[in-house]
């Protein structure tokens, strides 16, 4: 049992550690204050609404007098995106970095990283429809009705009871060079707050040149493997439905570049006649081929990680970086709040299958945000 008080004190700790480190770079003779702008970003990010509707709503719960008007620019909410549209992505990255940093730092100080974790490295789409030359906005496969997005790679526990989002990166793209780029950033950041067991990946970073990188990190990691016609190859010589080979990945075209891994096949779970293939830096019999491909699935976790994230996710049109920069950002933060809050909360510290505190009473226990 969850007490509402104990609920309300740790949730308002833990706004804490967020709220005071946002910084809008406004003047002294500012017509809103920062407080303002804060309430707004809580309240467009816990109803997924833009930042002219939820700043309507914000002063009419305050009893001020408004223009609802659907057609009717708010000056709140055109003062907020001003500020951030003026933003430096790399002073917001830095903001958000300390953010990370004390709430990660909190988890360790419950023991909440006694061992080692498993995570996972994926890249999302936030879908973006206006122009494709948009600074910062890459191609992607077509879905409800675009095919650009902005692009952010994450790294993710995927341990259901510590489910902390631990780095990201902006991408601009797919590139292998920039992916390598990520994969460093990402794997050097979440070291410095867990010990790595494996790193799970999926068949979009099956690259010879991203496998040489997490050999170079020193990972241990396991990659969804596409069945090309060298896989296939390789299912058609072998006479068993499970079975563990060496399996040379190698690029042909510069630049050039090869390493050894095992290829791990098993039968497709749901459809028959067809398999379920990995690749994996690690020494692996076939006797273990059933339980890793098992233990590949906990991979998914980051996607339902990247779900949960986007209930926090304010909506916009914006095509500045800064903005969509600075959103991605906040619902990140306040995701990795909620699982914190959650952990503490919860009696074993761990959260398993089910939430301990609906996001719903989350928000309403936040309170007041706090003077920075």
């Amino acid at each position: 049992m969850v007490e509402t008080a104990e609920a309300q004190q740790v949730s308002r700790a833990a706004s804490s550690l967020l709220f005071p480190e946002l910084e809008f770079d406004i003047a002294s003779n500012g017509a809103y204050p920062s407080e303002d702008f804060l309430e707004v970003l809580a309240r467009i990010a816990f109803d997924n609404e833009f930042a002219n509707a939820g700043a309507k709503a914000y002063q009419l719960a305050r009893g001020a007098g408004v223009d609802v008007g659907t057609e009717s620019r708010n000056p709140l909410a055109r003062a907020l995106l001003y500020h951030l549209r003026g933003l430096d992505a790399d002073a917001v990255d830095d903001q958000f970095g300390r953010v990370r940093e004390a709430v990660l730092n909190e988890a360790a100080r419950n023991r909440l990283f006694t061992r080692p974790v498993d995570v996972a490295i994926d890249v999302h789409d936030w879908l973006y429809y206006g122009d494709s030359e948009t600074p910062h906005v890459a191609r992607t496969d077509r879905d409800r009705g675009t095919d650009c997005a902005y692009k952010f790679a994450t790294i993710c526990i995927v341990d259901p009871s510590v489910r902390f989002t631990l780095a990201w990166v902006a991408l601009d793209g797919d590139k292998t060079d920039e992916l390598a780029d990520a994969l460093h950033q990402l794997v050097s950041q979440a070291r410095k707050y867990v010990e790595i067991n494996r790193v799970y990946l999926n068949r979009g970073f099956y690259r010879v040149h991203l496998a040489l990188v997490l050999e170079e990190l020193s990972v241990e990691f396991i990659m969804r493997a596409p069945q090309t016609r060298k896989v296939q190859r390789c299912i058609a010589d072998h006479d068993e439905e499970i079975f563990v080979k060496d399996y040379e990945m190698a690029r042909s075209n510069p630049p050039t570049g090869r390493t050894t891994v095992r290829l791990v096949v098993v039968p497709h779970r749901s459809r028959e006649d067809d398999h379920f293939c990995l690749v994996t830096n690690r020494e692996v019999t076939s006797d273990f081929a059933q339980p890793l491909t098992e233990a590949y699935r906990r991979q998914w976790g980051i996607e339902t990680s990247y779900r949960k994230v986007t209930e926090f996710l304010p909506k916009t049109s914006s095509p500045t970086f800064s903005v969509r920069l600075f959103y991605f950002l906040f619902a990140v933060a306040l995701y990795n709040l909620w699982v914190l809050t959650s952990l503490l909360l919860a009696s074993d510290r761990a959260v398993g299958s089910t939430d301990v505190l609906p996001t719903a009473l989350f928000r309403e226990f936040l309170g007041p945000i706090p003077d920075g």
